[in-house]
């Protein structure tokens, strides 16, 4: 991994963990004020997988509004609002459109609360983790 141990926040390329063992209220828009409902069947402090019903493009610019409720976690659901890409467009699921999503522009502190959240979760449930080179 590239992380510099010496400053955590500074991160050059790493392989993300993600975890699905969360409930995740969320929804997407293009310009940040036209929101519509997505599902997140997996998450990590360097993005998303995101189901969609509207087609989105490669490189398409998007808001993400999340509240994530660790099923295994703190009672007390966090908030992230972030500006992300869409990197890729993945096989369809359960009839909707499928994305791999990277967060741009999001706070350091909420990137690493997220981190924080998905290492608890798969500390407690390990078997809700894989690995994602980003």
């Amino acid at each position: 991994m590239g992380e510099n141990f010496n400053d955590p926040l500074h991160v050059t390329k790493r392989d993300y963990v993600r975890t699905s063992n969360w409930s995740v209220d969320a929804k997407y828009s293009k310009d940040n004020h036209a929101w519509l409902e997505a599902e997140i069947p997996n998450i990590a402090a360097g993005g998303l997988l995101m189901l969609a019903d509207e087609g989105l493009q490669k490189d398409d610019e998007i808001w993400v509004d999340l509240i994530i409720d660790p099923i295994l976690g703190p009672s007390i659901p966090v908030h992230i609002k972030a500006k992300a890409v869409v990197k890729a467009e993945r096989a369809p699921q359960e009839h909707k459109h499928s994305y791999a999503v990277v967060f741009t522009d999001i706070s350091q502190e909420d990137k690493i609360r997220l981190d924080e959240l998905v290492r608890m979760t798969i500390a407690k449930s390990p078997d809700s983790a894989f690995e994602m080179s980003e």
